[in-house]
């Protein structure tokens, strides 16, 4: 009995030895996985809130993470990343995220850059205001876009049905050579090209500056949250002080970009495929600031809530919770 019981202990002692044993183990590999990643995946569009990261990627973080940076074309190219996770971080417009957070897509929005880059167009001396727009053909970005979700909502606001006249999808930069060669007559364009349409043709002009009409409609104080950056959480929960030295690097270059534009001005033609001078020009009509997802919310709220109203579809058919805005 006596022999039994020691051995019964000895297997006692030698477990919880083992347990100790492999306690630095579990430790180190928890700490390997919190192990800074050698690079970050961004993507974002051909826009003015993606200047600043075409700077950040050629420098990389201050902690030496190096920025693999990704300049996509279409709002489906971008979700289509999300969803497989293979993207860190991404420039979309603020719908889009709402859109995918009530999907079930594990992410949340980090910061809102962009509050106001469209503008309707017209080379037609008749079109003054939005009711002038009845009967006639009006280029717009690709459906589902941000110009075409402020379009149907200005129109909506101002008693137009989308019957009163012929809305036609085409993407922006398309719609801009149109606009310039003379095929197209009425549009809702974003800046910079906006710049390049007004540059190439003594006939176009501003007719309406959409975030000037928000605010008419809206509230003088309240935001137009047209496009952020949402990111991973399992990201954000991994590296959480990677998230805020990426954040302070964004917001800090997005701050010189509008204080300076001619100092990113190379970049951007060279990796945006957009003249120097129109894009210094262009940042003139660029709403650029930088504000954390969760200091936005009030304006995003507004902004999603009307766009509810409007169609639901555009937000994924609710308002998200308020864990959609990042907490830092």
């Amino acid at each position: 009995m006596i022999k039994k019981a020691l051995l019964i202990i000895g297997l006692i002692i030698a477990l919880l030895i083992a347990g100790c044993a492999k306690t630095p183990t579990g430790n180190k590999e928890q700490k390997e996985s919190l192990k800074m990643p050698d690079q970050i995946t961004v993507q974002a569009p051909i826009a003015p809130a993606t200047a600043p990261l075409l700077k950040m990627a050629g420098q990389g973080l201050t902690s030496g993470v190096k920025i693999n940076l990704i300049i996509y074309k279409t709002v489906e190219e971008a979700t289509t990343r999300v969803i497989r996770n293979e993207a860190d971080f991404t420039i979309i417009p603020v719908n889009m995220a709402a859109k995918l957070y009530n999907n079930k897509v594990d992410i949340s929005l980090a910061d809102v850059n962009t509050w106001g880059i469209l503008y309707l167009i017209s080379t037609e001396n008749g079109i003054n205001k939005w009711d002038d727009l009845k009967g006639k053909d009006l280029y717009v970005g690709a459906r589902g876009s941000t110009p075409d979700v402020l379009t149907r909502y200005f129109l909506h606001k101002n008693g137009i049905s989308e019957n009163d006249l012929k809305i036609t999808y085409l993407e922006s930069p398309e719609i801009a050579k149109m606009m310039i060669s003379g095929l197209a007559k009425n549009a809702v364009l974003p800046e910079p090209m906006v710049t390049q349409v007004l540059l190439k043709s003594n006939k176009a002009r501003l007719v309406k500056d959409f975030y000037e009409n928000w605010q008419a409609v809206e509230g003088k104080n309240t935001g137009l949250p047209q496009a952020g950056m949402i990111v991973r959480n399992s990201f954000a929960n991994s590296y959480p002080s990677l998230l805020a030295s990426f954040q302070q690097a964004y917001a800090s270059a997005l701050d010189e970009t509008v204080k300076n534009p001619a100092g990113s001005a190379s970049l951007v033609q060279t990796s945006l495929q957009i003249p120097a001078p129109v894009f210094v020009q262009s940042i003139k009509r660029t709403h650029l600031k930088f504000v954390e997802g969760e200091k936005a919310k009030n304006d995003v709220e507004i902004y999603l809530t009307r766009l509810l109203e409007l169609s639901p579809e555009m937000v994924g058919g609710k308002l998200p919770d308020e864990k959609f805005f990042l907490k830092i």
